[in-house]
């Protein structure tokens, strides 16, 4: 088939114009590649880089919440520390009670070896009983504060373990994140990963993230102001204790040197009465022996006068007279018969006290056998053993 010319030029001009045409699209295409290569260089840049800065940042917040934490946690192990001391110390004052309290029960049962009249309830007795009393009473306090101590302990190790695990996470996440921001594009463990992006990673957000170390670390400082709180009335029992059993032992034994000092004063009235006793009973002795003699001594003239009488009764008659030497003979017998009966009475009078008197001094040796074990009880069995008032508020270690 021929063509025309026309149909040949028409068709030569179509070719140059379709040529153009595609040339001129593809130089197009090639300036939008260039400028849409050159936009996506510059933004992958922009974002690789903001990506980097972000992961900078976050770097810098762990690491900063990752200080505060360790300094939180060695703070919390620091004062937990002092508080297991302070818990040492309680424990030692809790044991050094039992001390006082052994010689206040040694007194009381030295003393139930008191014997007769001077068994008594006396302030002595009262005293040992009041500071029984007290330290018993600051016994249960401290084992309270002492259980208080124990669970503020167990509370500081579960915060610590808290801020352990808080500490842990953040150094892996600060290893990863590091890996990441150092990671860059010729990198030969970079590889694929399809749909990473969709993974879920909504454990937290950075304000809950940030809080849940705010709330770690708060509460931990409470827990350590709680422990300086406890260490500070545990030292303040501790002392009180000590000052208060201290006042009460020294009453105590006030209260023994009063006793005792009115024991030694009925013992010396006891001995000064016995002495004098003893003395009046010699002296006693003494007169009876002198009234016996007095009546041995009335038997002769009573025997003369009666004799006399006798005789007299055998005159004879008118002989038999009523005369002045009757008179005075039968006077006389009277006289000497009622000196006798007198001389009697007070030699019985004589013998009833003198009984009396022996009655005494055997009491008052008794009674002075009896204060006299009643001070070997309160002076050398109890006040001997109570001269210092036996309790350390520290352990031996801090002296």
């Amino acid at each position: 088939m021929s063509h025309t010319h026309e149909e040949w030029s028409e068709s030569n001009i179509n070719h140059y114009q379709s040529a153009h045409s595609s040339r001129t699209k593809s130089e197009r295409i090639r300036n939008e590649a260039d400028t849409l290569m050159a936009n996506c260089s510059s933004k992958t840049q922009r974002s690789q880089q903001e990506a980097n800065n972000r992961l900078g940042s976050r770097i810098e917040d762990c690491n900063s919440w990752r200080a505060d934490l360790q300094t939180e946690l060695d703070n919390n192990i620091r004062e937990n520390g002092l508080l297991k001391e302070t818990k040492s110390e309680l424990e030692h004052a809790i044991a050094e009670t039992e001390r006082p309290l052994r010689i206040n029960m040694e007194c009381i049962k030295n003393r139930e070896a008191r014997i007769s009249i001077d068994l008594v309830k006396d302030e002595v007795e009262n005293s040992l009983e009041r500071e029984v009393e007290n330290i018993k009473t600051y016994q249960q306090r401290m084992q309270k504060m002492l259980a208080k101590v124990n669970q503020q302990i167990e509370t500081n190790h579960s915060m610590q373990d808290k801020l352990h695990g808080d500490l842990e996470h953040k150094d892996m996440a600060l290893e990863i994140d590091r890996d990441c921001h150092e990671m860059h594009n010729d990198a030969i463990d970079i590889k694929h990963h399809d749909g990473v992006e969709e993974e879920d990673v909504s454990g937290s957000v950075p304000q809950s993230w940030a809080k849940f170390s705010k709330n770690n670390v708060e509460e931990s400082q409470a827990g350590r102001a709680a422990t300086r709180q406890l260490r500070y009335d545990v030292n303040n029992l501790i002392n009180n204790a000590a000052s208060d059993m201290s006042v009460h032992w020294n009453k105590t034994n006030r209260a023994f040197t009063d006793r005792i000092s009115e024991t030694q004063d009925a013992h010396r009235n006891l001995k000064s009465n016995l002495i004098l006793t003893k003395n009046e009973i010699n002296d006693m002795e003494k007169y009876i022996e002198r009234l016996k003699k007095a009546l041995s001594d009335k038997e002769p003239p009573l025997k003369v006068a009666e004799t006399r009488l006798k005789k007299r009764t055998q005159r004879p008659e008118v002989e038999a007279c009523n005369d002045q030497p009757h008179s005075k003979l039968v006077e006389e017998v009277r006289e000497l018969k009622e000196s006798i009966k007198n001389l009697q009475q007070k030699l019985s009078d004589s013998e009833t006290a003198h009984q009396e008197l022996v009655g005494v001094k055997q009491k008052l040796e008794s009674e002075i056998k009896v204060k006299k074990n009643s001070l070997l009880i309160d002076q050398q069995k109890c006040l001997s053993n109570r001269r210092n008032f036996p309790y350390n508020i520290l352990p031996n270690r801090y002296y």
